[in-house]
């Protein structure tokens, strides 16, 4: 893995604005939060009723059918996106979802079992296990530089933490007008609205984004990933303890709303309402990381800002202390997302970032569902209090522990900047997202030239571009000389993109070294982006207005 850090990018307003310039990446993030408030609401609502049919034993039982199935099954996530488009996938299983909810409107109006109640979280929570994969893999094939990426994953955090907020907001407050069917209906309208959103979406194409048909292959291709680099390993093993601790949340939520503050039925859709309140301050407050040079401290501030307010939740059992609590809660967990979720990207490689997120987001949801496991046997054996007091303390001593990993986190990004600003500087490239550019920097070979030495010769194949990235070269044609190039120009993309023999010569100079392109590379990522083809075509039509000697 080639090391570097990050650059300083503050997050100016055309930083900003260019993070959401992308009318695909707006309705993604629409799409975002509409599912998350569907999801939110769903899983509150179910929660009464499985509390309603048989107590904490029951909100376990459901907790496991909500975060089994996508344990399962997020590895897979990458599998149909090597066949269809992300996006289309996407929809599919958003669309998948909204059935889950019809069915089970029907259910809670027929009075129905708790086992098909939980059939049915299993097959909505199933569907559901390609979401975050696919969210997150999507947003660097729009993203066109850090600052941006940063920029996207606040703007992700923004959108579940308003998702997360009225999402158990309108459950808590439907439940109490309408009961649980009429929530539901809300969950329907949702889904439905983000199915919408993500159908009129059409992705940048990837660069031979190394999709592979063979399910072993693929499921492996996550894990050796996850295996091998220690960016990727510590921070997906930070955040599935946290997802654990998370899973127990959900249960003592439900238990201190009603046995420990008095709150009532509501005042678990008001704590959890809270939560995502917070997740959307948060998403505020973490657009100032988008200007700090190192992300790897916020995750251990932001894992200690996730286990205290647990704790001092049983130590002030009051209602107005229990919101304002979830609140910090929900502040630390967006801080959390946008800094850890903006690494583990930058230092995945691209071409197994779907599958290493497929990987994180199956470890996650089992953590989760074992987390809701283990709620009722602390319960029992240590009381409400008790049990908070441990849940709590998690995560304080997991940042303590890990704090010397994960301070150098930001020196373990894939692509170190210096190399991702020169092919952004090459015209032809500058459109295209950084996913594609951080995989173009993978397929770029170094080629080093003596001076006098031919890089290009006039009459011969294309077979490679060249972008100048030291020294200096001379440009002929018929033996005339017509100009000289230096670093950061390119050489080639005439016979490249016009299938012609070379209209130039090119000779070093000065000892030169070049960043060469493959023939099929060049034109995978210059002709798959229509903004880079437009500038592309924009280059040769520029050269070939010129005299023929003035071409390469």
């Amino acid at each position: 893995m080639a090391t570097g850090t990050f650059r300083r990018f503050a997050l100016t307003p055309e930083v900003a604005h260019a993070a959401l310039r992308d009318p695909d990446l707006r309705r993604l993030q629409a799409a975002w939060m509409a599912v998350n408030a569907g999801r939110w609401a769903y899983l509150v609502t179910n929660l009464v009723v499985a509390y309603e049919a048989g107590g904490p034993a029951a909100t376990g039982l459901l907790g496991l059918a909500t975060f089994l199935a996508p344990t399962v099954l997020a590895p897979l996530s990458g599998i149909p996106t090597a066949r269809w488009r992300p996006e289309r996938v996407l929809a599919a299983v958003t669309a998948l979802r909204a059935v889950a909810v019809l069915l089970t409107v029907a259910l809670v109006a027929l009075d129905g079992p708790l086992a098909a109640l939980l059939l049915l979280v299993t097959l909505e929570a199933g569907s559901g296990a390609f979401t975050r994969p696919l969210h997150m893999a999507i947003l660097p094939l729009i993203a066109r530089t850090p600052s941006e990426l940063v920029a996207s994953n606040v703007a992700a955090s923004a959108a579940e933490g308003i998702g997360t907020f009225a999402g158990p907001a309108l459950s808590g407050l439907l439940i109490g007008f309408t009961g649980p069917a009429g929530s539901h209906l809300s969950v329907l309208v949702l889904y439905a609205l983000a199915v919408v959103a993500i159908a009129g979406m059409r992705v940048p194409a990837s660069v031979a984004t190394g999709h592979v048909a063979a399910l072993r292959s693929h499921l492996l291709a996550g894990a050796r990933a996850a295996a091998t680099t220690p960016a990727p390993r510590l921070l997906i093993g930070t955040f599935i303890i946290q997802t654990g601790v998370r899973g127990a949340l959900v249960v003592l939520t439900v238990v201190a709303a009603i046995e420990l503050l008095g709150m009532g039925e509501p005042g678990v859709g008001m704590l959890n309402a809270a939560l995502g309140a917070g997740g959307f301050v948060g998403a505020v407050a973490a657009i100032a990381l988008a200007g700090r040079p190192r992300l790897g401290p916020w995750v251990s501030v932001a894992l200690t800002g996730w286990g205290l307010p647990i704790i001092a939740i049983g130590l002030v059992p009051h209602p107005a202390a229990a919101l304002a609590l979830m609140v910090v809660i929900g502040i630390s967990n967006a801080v959390l997302d946008v800094a850890g979720f903006t690494l583990l990207q930058r230092t995945t490689p691209n071409t197994v970032r779907i599958a290493v997120l497929g990987l994180f987001d199956s470890l996650a949801n089992g953590t989760q569902a074992l987390g809701g496991l283990l709620a009722p046997l602390l319960l029992v054996t240590l009381g409400l209090e008790g049990a908070l007091a441990v849940t709590g303390l998690v995560l304080p001593i997991l940042a303590l522990a890990t704090w010397p990993a994960i301070r150098r986190l930001d020196e373990e990004a894939v692509v170190d900047s210096a190399r991702i600003a020169q092919i952004r500087a090459d015209p032809l490239f500058a459109p295209l997202s950084m996913a594609i550019i951080e995989q173009l920097a993978g397929q770029l070979e170094p080629e080093n030239f003596a001076a006098g030495q031919w890089i290009l010769r006039e009459g011969t194949a294309g077979d490679r571009y060249h972008i100048v990235r030291e020294g200096r070269v001379q440009v002929s044609q018929a033996g005339r000389v017509v100009r000289e190039c230096g670093p950061g120009e390119g050489l080639g993309e005439i016979a490249l993109l016009r299938r012609v023999p070379r209209t130039a010569s090119v000779r070093a100079l000065t000892p030169v070294e070049t960043l060469a392109l493959g023939r099929d590379d060049f034109l995978a990522a210059v002709t798959g982006h229509p903004a880079s083809r437009l500038a592309a075509d924009e280059v040769v039509e520029a050269r070939l207005a010129t005299p023929p000697a003035d071409r390469t």
